[in-house]
Parts: C-alpha cells; structure tokens; sequence
C-alpha cells in the first residue's frame, strides 16, 4: 500500500499515535507512507522534501509569529500548504489519500483522490467542532466569538461534506463511533482505533510499587486544561491531606494557554497548597514517564462533558503499562478498559469521591499493589501499536480489496 498522509502536527510530530503507528509500525510492515504537513519550530530551514524515519515529509510555509495575527496568518499558509496534495497526488499514484484532523484539506484530498482513483480516508482524532464551540461559549480561550465561528465551519464541513463523501472514517473510540453516527453517517464505514503504547515500553507486574503511605505523590499527567477542570485535582489533595498530610501532588505536563496553568497556582494558591502542587512544565517523554514511575498514585481524570466521552485515555494505559494505581472517574472507555484489566474501578466525578478512592488504595496498599501490578499484561495483550496496527492494516486491505 502506498499513502500520502496529510495531518494537523507540526513537524516533527509527537502523538504517538502518529509516530508510532504510522511511522513505524506500517513503515515496518511494507508500506509507503508519504506526508504532508506544516512546519515546526525546528524545521524553518530544512528542504523539503525531509527524510523522517525513512518517510519522505513534503513540509508547507509557516512563520513564527505568534498572537492573533501570527494564527491567522499561519492557518492561510497552512491552507495554502494545502493545494500542494494536488500535484503530490497526480505524481504519487497513492492508494489511500488519508486526512486527519484537518478540514480544507479534506476538499482538496477528496478532489486528488477521485482524479487519481485513490480511496480518500479521514482520521478523527477528537470532536475538534463540539470542543471549540464549547470552549466559545463558556468563554474559555481569547477571541470566543472567532472560535464560536471556526467550531460552526468546522461542523458543518465535517459532518455534511467530508465524513459523508469519504470512503473510510476511523475514529477514536466506539463512543465516538456511535457519536458520529447521530449524525447520520454509516457504522459500516467507521472504525475505533484507540490509544496505545509501544511493546518495548511496557513494564513487568514485578514493577509494582509499595506505596509511601508517609508521604504519597499523586501525579498527572499530560496536558492542564481550564476544559478538562485539571484544578479539581488541587481540591481532592485539599481533601486527601486531612488523612494523609503529607501527600503531594505533580502536574507532569502545563497548559495549552497560561490560564490554565495560572488556574492550578491560583488555586494552590488559595487553598494554602502552593509548596504541595508542583506543574513542572512540558517535559520530553521519557523524563516525564522517570517521573510517573516514582509516582504512588496516578490520577486519570475526565471532566463529564459530551465532547470528552469520545476521547481515548491515553494516560490510562501510560499508568496500566508502567504498573500504576491509578484514580479515575467514570467514562465510557475507561470504564470499560479498568474492569476488564481489574486493575481499578470507575467512581463519579466528584471531590470527595476522588479523595476518598486515594485514601483506600492508600489504606490497603498491598491490594492496591496487586490491582496495579495486572496493568502490564493487559496492555500487552491488547494495547500495543502492533496490536492496534493489524486492526488499521485490515481496513485498509478490506477498503483496497486486498482480503480473502
């Protein structure tokens, strides 16, 4: 199979699910995969098209201006960047043209992909329309009637013109695959491909920790956000700390704008917790999972709303593979991924539920060690990018009349 993959990441990109399983796994596999993105901040003067692990990156024009003229500016560049699919398509003789995440583009890929006779392939990643339209009207981002404008476009692109005329739709999750269908697109054409870890990295039930019932470090990981109410954790270690008055609190990862971190200092703040929360900033993978492997108790939060219940946790199986206790509150897909492992339990979003599920893994640590240490195998078995891969290659081979 050869395919030009045109996705929203910078370059390079970091999801893993883009790195890992596109990059590697179906490069691995055979494939030919050639991309189609902006420019990062690394890569303002490198030629395109660049050689990235062994993929060839056709990379489009961006400045570096930052503010609201420097977005602006930046998304016509990148809806410039991309007419390029066109002349990338009638050269490139592509089976699969796939678009993630991306909606003008989507049009164009479309348009290749009917002149080339190439199956044109969206990737949904997240409800980027409902998010935004969210966000707008709770007036959590700057410029909240723009946005409000860009969530309408978005949803109407997406759900009227793109998923309707595209071949295939993979989605995040069964939740978001039944989400999408409300808006009357077929089951039959959309498939869940959830979150996952490479094999390599998945640790041993032997790596389960005794917990520091003394003074446990609570962690989260990944990105804080006003959205996801990431302060609400600063409020259960309010809580926690009336048993256990030593506990702290890490927030691996910062915000996506400098309101949201401001919101858990304000709130440290207030609560006199300041020298107890820690947010150490973005930090590379591997010394953000150091510091998840000395946590004690690791927390997986999901704020109740429609535009979360379709996300895959990616936390969730980070702390399962590493051998993690982990809180965390109700959603259709951790829900579903706890009970089947056994290595925890779904309890309501809720402050003192939170802290009260902290104070009895803390209580009864051996069992908690046993629950944490079945994480492992599980994923092993079920939520490695080789495993995810064979379900993404079968698609294809079936969209490509490849299987028997």
């Amino acid at each position: 199979m050869k395919m030009l993959y045109i996705v929203e990441d910078r370059f390079p990109p970091f999801r893993v699910d883009v790195v890992e399983l596109f990059a590697r796994q179906m490069t691995m596999r055979g494939h030919k995969i050639d991309w189609l993105m902006q420019r990062g901040a690394d890569a303002f003067n490198l030629s395109s098209p660049a050689n990235w692990l062994d993929n060839s990156v056709y990379l489009t024009p961006r400045i570096g201006n930052k503010g609201l003229f420097g977005r602006i500016l930046n998304n016509l560049l990148g809806m410039w960047g991309d007419f390029m699919i066109l002349p990338l398509a009638l050269k490139g003789q592509y089976d699969i043209i796939q678009v993630r995440d991306k909606f003008f583009a989507s049009l164009i890929a479309w348009i290749a992909a009917r002149l080339t006779g190439a199956r044109f392939v969206y990737w949904m990643s997240y409800p980027f329309a409902e998010s935004k339209l969210h966000q707008a009207r709770n007036r959590l981002v700057p410029h909240h009637r723009l946005v409000w404008l860009k969530g309408q476009i978005i949803r109407g692109l997406l759900y009227k013109i793109i998923l309707p005329l595209a071949d295939h739709v993979f989605v995040q999750s069964e939740r978001m695959k039944e989400d999408v269908a409300q808006q009357g697109i077929s089951f039959d054409k959309m498939t869940p491909v959830p979150m996952g870890i490479r094999v390599d990295q998945v640790g041993r039930a032997e790596d389960a920790i005794a917990l520091n019932t003394h003074a446990p470090l609570l962690l989260h990981l990944g990105i804080i956000m006003q959205l996801r109410q990431s302060e609400m954790l600063v409020r259960v270690l309010h809580r926690v700390r009336l048993r256990y008055p030593n506990a702290q609190l890490m927030y691996v990862g910062d915000g996506q704008l400098p309101s949201d971190r401001q919101a858990i200092e304000k709130e440290a703040s207030r609560l006199g917790l300041s020298t107890a929360v820690t947010v150490t900033g973005f930090l590379p993978m591997e010394q953000a999972w150091e510091l998840v492997r000395k946590a004690d108790i690791c927390f997986s939060p999901f704020y109740p709303i429609p535009v979360l219940l379709s996300t895959s946790p990616t936390k969730l199986v980070e702390y399962m593979a590493m051998a993690k206790c982990i809180v965390a509150n109700e959603h259709p897909e951790q829900c579903q991924v706890m009970e089947a492992s056994g290595v925890g339990r779904c309890i309501p979003w809720d402050e003192q539920a939170f802290a009260e599920e902290v104070c009895y893994l803390l209580d009864e640590p051996e069992r908690a060690r046993q629950m944490a240490a079945k994480g492992p195998d599980w994923v092993r078995e079920y939520r490695t990018y080789d495993v995810i891969a064979d379900i993404v290659e079968y698609q294809y081979q079936k969209l490509l009349g490849q299987t028997d």
